[in-house]
């Protein structure tokens, strides 16, 4: 969904599939695009303990749970971040919550 945090320049949130303006707090009950159900939380290391962003798992559309400054800041928290996916070792699909 995301670009890497680490190439990224200029403001974040721009690089988003989003509308910038609409914000919802609690996972929303579907896609405002595609209408589809399938709307998972994404997490951002670095940038905020908890879910940050929504993201619908059909078309990529992203809902933001909170303003766009306050995304934008936590977003910039974790831009220079970056993990090994290497180091992540293999958990099979049958295995994810």
């Amino acid at each position: 969904m995301l670009e890497d945090l680490v190439s990224c320049k200029g403001k974040l949130v721009d690089k988003l599939k989003c509308d910038k303006e609409t914000t919802s707090r609690k996972r929303p009950e579907n896609c405002v695009k595609c209408k589809s159900k399938e709307i998972i939380g994404v997490e951002v290391m670095g940038g905020y303990d908890g879910v940050l962003l929504w993201e619908c798992d059909k078309c990529e559309h992203t809902i933001l749970r909170f303003k766009k400054e306050t995304t934008e800041k936590y977003l910039q928290l974790a831009k220079g971040l970056w993990t090994n996916p290497e180091d992540w070792g293999y958990v099979p699909r049958s295995e994810f919550n």
